[in-house]
């Protein structure tokens, strides 16, 4: 049984792919609590914690400065200190899913380091797991924001929950948003919008091809 979270004028905000170039600089123009203006070379954006632009994933932030990641090494910076390129570009992670004999797409991956198995579904808001896998996750969903959902059967009770990280092959993205619905239901983890949103989506035969958005 899929369940699909329909939320009235959903609009995904698909960022531009971006890299570092060799000798680009990252600077620091503007600190917030959980985000931050970055500049990277001549782009500049304000960036919330989790977020990756241009290839510099902003891991915190607070008026006292920025964690940022480059190419695996962590740093941080000041109010309008920068640091000096010559980092190497990070590779675009990719993965190709292939259907089962009834068309669906089911990939293994993690959700917070553990192991689950995921269905595709793009017509799923955010990525959706039963309140018994979410135990079994060893996710407190019940600590996540009420709500009800509107299924097939009945309106059922949700919690909204904010994931550490969710992985998929190559594919890793922090801070996702989550629903968990009470019960057994789905039997699979929908791998929703929520994090389909960071990666783009392409046909290649009859695979699926993900490739990470930077």
């Amino acid at each position: 049984m899929r369940f699909h979270l329909c939320l009235a004028g959903l609009m995904l905000a698909l960022s531009s792919s971006g890299t570092l170039a060799a000798d680009a600089a990252v600077k620091v123009i503007a600190l917030f609590t959980d985000k931050a203006m970055l500049q990277v070379g001549s782009q500049q954006k304000i960036v919330n914690k989790g977020e990756t632009f241009e290839g510099v994933l902003l891991e915190s932030a607070s008026g006292r400065g920025a964690v940022v990641v480059i190419d695996g090494k962590r740093m941080k910076l000041g109010l309008n200190q920068s640091i000096a390129g010559n980092f190497k570009k990070p590779e675009r992670s990719s993965l190709k899913i292939y259907p089962d004999d009834y068309g669906m797409y089911f990939v293994n991956g993690e959700i917070n380091g553990q192991k689950t198995r995921f269905l595709v579904d793009t017509g799923a808001t955010y990525v959706t797991l039963s309140g018994n896998k979410a135990g079994q996750l060893g996710i407190d969903f019940r600590k996540g924001v009420p709500s009800t959902v509107q299924t097939a059967a009945a309106m059922v009770p949700v919690w909204i929950v904010k994931l550490d990280s969710v992985s998929v092959g190559g594919i890793r993205v922090s801070n996702v948003d989550a629903t968990v619905i009470a019960g057994d239901q789905p039997a699979d983890v929908l791998l929703g919008n929520s994090f389909l949103q960071h990666t783009r989506m392409q046909k290649a035969g009859a695979a699926l091809e993900l490739k990470k958005r930077f």
